[in-house]
């Protein structure tokens, strides 16, 4: 309770002192309507983050109030190297961007990771409102919060029921993250904080303590569902050999200490002669054992695996109760990246440099082995990742480096196209875009070497935005004018067969499916559509344009392998619960 009153007081004081600053001006009724807003407010939260609510909305996310974002297909930028489905690059801001895929791919997604701005109060890390934030802004870690809960809410519904998002993040706003987090995805659906020892040694500002780690928060879409997360292999091999399995093993102690009681793990294991044997007797010195014996397994374990133990005395006529444990046991990810093995911020910049030839092309980067690893732990091979703060591409690289393995991964990148910090060269069409061709068609590195080609398919797309209406039938007419890049993103089909002035068929690469759109009201048009998909020999996708958000079944009657669906209703409808979840009127 008095945690409770802490921070109402804290809170109420923290808004009087600002109503003094900013709202001296006011009348009377906006400032009861403000009080009464922050009562309703306070009055809903619970244990959490409370922050500062927005004085300036963000531009981006306010357009989406009066616009429909969508999707401008960049032709000359595809890459095509096989007949697998397409990668997807999209040039803009992330949250236009992620406001399309929650048509496209809402809970299609199986790993997200990013990589956003870590707030450092550095000068040009980010943008808020087309101003750089620094350390001198006193509403900084507001901004940051605010710009990070209205993505993250719109990412989460692009997870899969077994999906999981990754965060990079270091010392300066992990605190507010987790808690952000906690908000998002549900303090249940934490899965761990991995630590990632990123330097050597640390930066030259480190005052006090030597800060060579960044983070990278886990959280699952639902934490209960099973097997959301891989397991890895294990590395040690042992000298005996398992007659039954043909596998190396050792004995290990099936006995241990915790500094808490654990009910489930203390229970009597009887031996031959019918000695019952509990986890303290095990115990070299039991008199100064130092916390609570009790078993590594839990009794519905070794009821299950008990014929597998080893039950015998000691020299000392100790009884000993040891379990097998095999080299290749699949064991649980660790949460600590060691530079030695995931690699530092160094081995990042020198992939850049071995890609463009200067070492200073892109700030920070993460290296290529710590993506995939990441990756590892939440993916299979045929996953889609996103990555909506994708910088240089690392997590492109990544992606198609574990396609070696035989995998049909693919990947969806969105980025800005700024300037660089500064430079002359932007973000996405200059780096990440060139990085992502050359990795995938192959490239002679700084020390004039072939690199080989990892293959795989792009297609580029930029944002833009639709103006909406307010007659509904003609912004209906509109955003179906304009949305067949999207419908081509949601089927991953994007090679135009036939077109003509009322519809477009595109097919797959491999040539088995079929997107077919209608944009028109019912005309004699629509028999030559009708022609062209009995003619069509596949899977056929047809989007048929309709005000009353219906598709008659009967106008595709006697065409095989057909499904359908009416636009652009299904659109509108999403955008518009996206505009309540993130736009304060």
């Amino acid at each position: 309770m008095e945690d409770n009153c802490l921070k109402v007081s804290r809170n109420t004081f923290l808004r009087i002192k600002m109503a003094k600053k900013n709202y001296s001006k006011l009348g009377r009724e906006e400032l009861l309507k403000i009080v009464d807003k922050q009562d309703k407010e306070l009055a809903t939260k619970k244990y959490g983050i409370v922050w500062d609510a927005e004085k300036e909305p963000e531009k981006v996310v306010q357009e989406c109030a009066d616009n429909l974002p969508i999707l401008k297909l960049v032709k000359d930028k595809e890459i095509k190297n096989s007949e697998e489905e397409d990668n997807i690059l999209i040039e803009g801001d992330n949250y236009h961007a992620l406001t399309v895929l929650n048509y496209t791919h809402k809970e299609k997604i199986d790993v997200i990771y990013i990589d956003p701005p870590y707030n450092t109060g550095n000068k040009k890390e980010w943008k808020y409102n087309d101003h750089w934030i620094d350390g001198e802004d006193g509403y900084k870690h507001s901004k940051w919060l605010n710009f990070m809960e209205k993505r993250l809410n719109l990412a989460k519904k692009l997870l899969k029921k077994t999906g999981v998002i990754f965060i990079s993040i270091d010392d300066h706003e992990v605190a507010q993250l987790k808690l952000l987090c906690d908000k998002v995805f549900g303090e249940n659906n934490f899965i761990g904080n991995l630590i990632w020892e990123s330097k050597l040694t640390g930066g030259h500002d480190s005052k006090h303590l030597n800060s060579i780690h960044e983070y990278v928060l886990c959280y699952a879409k639902d934490s209960q569902k099973e097997n959301i997360l891989n397991k890895r292999m294990s590395e040690k091999v042992y000298s005996n050999l398992d007659s039954e399995n043909n596998l190396n093993f050792k004995w290990d102690s099936l006995w241990t200490v915790s500094h808490g009681y654990t009910k489930n793990c203390d229970y009597p294991i009887e031996s031959l002669d019918g000695t019952k044997i509990f986890p303290w007797m095990c115990h070299k010195d039991k008199e100064k054992v130092k916390g609570v014996a009790r078993w590594f397994w839990n009794k519905e374990n070794y009821i299950e695996n008990k014929n597998k133990l080893m039950i015998k005395k000691d020299k000392k006529g100790n009884w000993k109760v040891y379990k097998k444990v095999y080299s290749g046991t699949e064991i649980p990810y660790q949460t600590i990246f060691d530079k030695n093995i995931v690699g530092g911020t160094s081995h990042g910049k020198e992939t850049l440099s071995q890609i463009f030839g200067n070492i200073n092309v892109f700030d920070n980067p993460k290296p290529i082995q710590l993506i995939k690893e990441i990756i590892k732990i939440g993916e299979n091979k045929d996953s889609i990742i996103l990555d909506f703060f994708a910088g240089s591409g690392t997590t492109a690289h990544a992606v198609l480096d574990l396609n070696k393995d035989g995998g049909k991964r693919k990947f969806i990148l969105c980025t800005n196209n700024e300037d660089n910090n500064g430079d002359k060269k932007k973000i996405c069409s200059d780096i990440c875009y060139p990085r992502i061709e050359k990795v995938m068609n192959g490239y002679k590195n700084s020390k004039g070497e072939n690199v080989a080609p990892l293959g795989g398919n792009l297609q580029y797309f930029q944002t833009a935005l639709v103006k909406d209406s307010k007659n509904r039938d003609q912004i209906k007419i509109n955003l179906t004018q304009e949305c067949t890049e999207m419908l081509c993103v949601k089927e991953n089909i994007f090679n135009l067969k036939k077109e003509s002035k009322d519809f477009k068929i595109f097919q797959s690469n491999k040539k088995g499916k079929f997107l077919c759109v209608y944009y028109n009201f019912f005309d004699k048009s629509f028999n030559e559509f009708l022609k062209e998909l009995k003619a069509t020999n596949g899977k056929k996708v047809v989007y048929m344009f309709s005000l009353e958000n219906k598709v008659d079944k009967e106008l595709f009657k006697g065409i095989e392998n057909i499904k359908f669906e009416a636009i652009p209703q299904k659109i509108l409808e999403i955008y518009k619960q996206l505009i309540k979840l993130n736009i304060i009127k």
